[in-house]
């Protein structure tokens, strides 16, 4: 793609954003009114197997003067294991023929969610678990598991999201729905966008990403960049994982996956520079500078855990 906008190196970009149109509560026109406000240049929406708040969220960027990246979060498959995949590029409303298998892959997706969100709703309520609020649950456009997860929390018949799954499921019952790794990329690369995964360094949906892993992945699947520059990472895993993409020749990214004010952050301003080659790919011009991104750099980066200090054994009556 021809590079087409300018952007200084240090130019807020955040392109991993949610809204109610899965599992975030931004609504469409109000996080782009927030980001017009702290002066990002360049977004990207990218709720989980969905683009329904794609086209509303574009037009308010426009009337802001914002650069807007249509997105997506797939869920998929590969190697026995779930990942997400944000996927650049592809507009829900494309004509090209080329993008009609991306397109359908999601509307897919989009299908299986609801028909999975029925299902749970009707297994948990035949097992003597009424779950009444299910639908205020619903604020945006689509019908997922996750909010009946979250409407067994209100009712109180668990406590967490992972006890609401884990009863759907020996109830009989599914709360995800994922497309295969392979068939997504390539559906991707015919459609001219963009295939970057999503937050490998964190450990909730399998083991963390690791070089081995990676080549692995690379034989088979051409994914083209890693999500480097992540809320949850501290200085020493951005390190790690820009270096592991510099080695593999991958793009890298920068996302705060922000699902809605304060949830679980806001936005982050994060710097043109540390996503350059990807942005060259979606059509911008990053400014150049010696160095894109070194440690110390994010002023916002997380914390590393704290180490715990081996406490002395209690002295015993012998010693003293």
């Amino acid at each position: 793609m021809t590079s087409t906008f300018k952007l200084a190196a240090d130019a807020a970009v955040d392109l991993h954003l949610h809204t109610f149109a899965s599992d975030g509560i931004w609504k469409p026109v109000e996080l782009v009114d927030y980001l017009a406000e702290h002066d990002f240049q360049v977004i990207a929406v990218c709720d989980h197997d969905t683009q329904k708040s794609v086209i509303e969220a574009r037009e308010r960027a426009a009337h802001h003067g914002i650069h807007f990246v249509p997105g997506v979060e797939m869920t998929v498959t590969w190697n026995d294991r779930p990942w997400h995949v944000l996927v650049y590029g592809i507009a829900p409303d494309s004509e090209d023929p080329l993008a009609r298998h991306f397109l359908d892959l999601v509307t897919f997706q989009e299908r299986r969610n609801r028909e999975i969100a029925m299902d749970a709703i009707r297994r948990v309520e035949r097992s003597g678990r009424p779950i009444p609020s299910a639908p205020s649950e619903i604020v945006g456009p689509n019908h997922l598991p996750v909010h009946v997860l979250r409407a067994m929390i209100n009712e109180k018949h668990v406590a967490s999201l992972k006890e609401a799954a884990e009863l759907v499921v020996e109830l009989g019952g599914l709360f995800t729905t994922h497309v295969d790794l392979g068939e997504v990329v390539a559906a991707t690369h015919r459609a001219g966008g963009v295939a970057v995964l999503a937050h490998p360094g964190r450990s909730d949906l399998g083991p963390v990403l690791d070089e081995e892993m990676l080549v692995k992945m690379l034989a088979e699947v051409p994914i083209d960049g890693l999500e480097t520059n992540y809320r949850t990472y501290t200085d020493a895993v951005t390190a790690q994982f820009r270096d592991l993409a510099d080695r593999h020749h991958l793009l890298k990214e920068a996302g705060s996956d922000s699902h809605g004010p304060k949830h679980p952050v806001d936005p982050r301003p994060w710097q043109a520079a540390w996503s350059r080659d990807l942005l060259t790919r979606l059509g911008f011009e990053v400014e150049p500078r010696e160095v894109d991104w070194t440690i110390g750099m994010d002023t916002d980066v997380a914390s590393p855990p704290e180490e715990k200090v081996a406490q002395p054994e209690p002295a015993t009556a012998a010693a003293t």
